[in-house]
């Protein structure tokens, strides 16, 4: 079984800004195993904050709208891209991400929720934090999806994201 990573470039922390969403539509038929969501904080801008910033993941019921859909297998480094571990193995065309997405992405239950910390001083940039435990994936059924979306707090600095996930039985 292939192995998709779906790669969030690194963009300004907001309150309640939605990141990204990676959607199932429901004619795919098949599962989303989603084996890791690493939030990566920049270290390429100076920043002085004092609070970090929350994060949560959720499902979600509906498509994410708006924002900047996804690419297959991109090089942009500043665009959502989804690249497969396998070559010649495509993705069903049914399932999207859009990065910081203005509409849909409907928030469903919440999933998991953690704190990174942006000041540059901490050193610690690429997070050994998942939203997702290793051992037991979140499971993303036809029909719906998972977002991570800010709390409410503002803060200063720039996330990105890796998401690790595989696709059917």
């Amino acid at each position: 079984m292939a192995y998709f990573r779906l790669f969030v470039p690194k963009q300004a922390v907001g309150a309640n800004l939605v990141y990204f969403d990676l959607f199932n539509a429901a004619g795919t038929g098949e599962s989303l195993f989603v084996k890791s969501v690493r939030p990566v904080v920049s270290g390429a801008a100076a920043v002085t904050g004092v609070l970090g910033v929350d994060l949560l993941l959720t499902r979600t019921t509906a498509v994410g709208t708006g924002g900047t859909a996804a690419t297959a297998e991109g090089a942009d480094t500043t665009a959502c891209t989804i690249s497969s571990n396998a070559s010649g193995v495509a993705l069903h065309a049914s399932i999207t991400a859009r990065l910081t997405p203005s509409g849909g992405a409907t928030a469903g239950a919440v999933i998991a929720w953690d704190t990174v910390f942006t000041e540059e001083t901490t050193g610690t940039y690429a997070s050994s934090l998942s939203l997702v435990d290793r051992d037991l994936p979140v499971i993303v059924h036809p029909g719906s999806g998972i977002r991570v979306v800010q709390g409410a707090v503002a803060s200063v600095g720039n996330i990105g994201f890796n998401v690790t996930f595989q696709f059917g039985r």
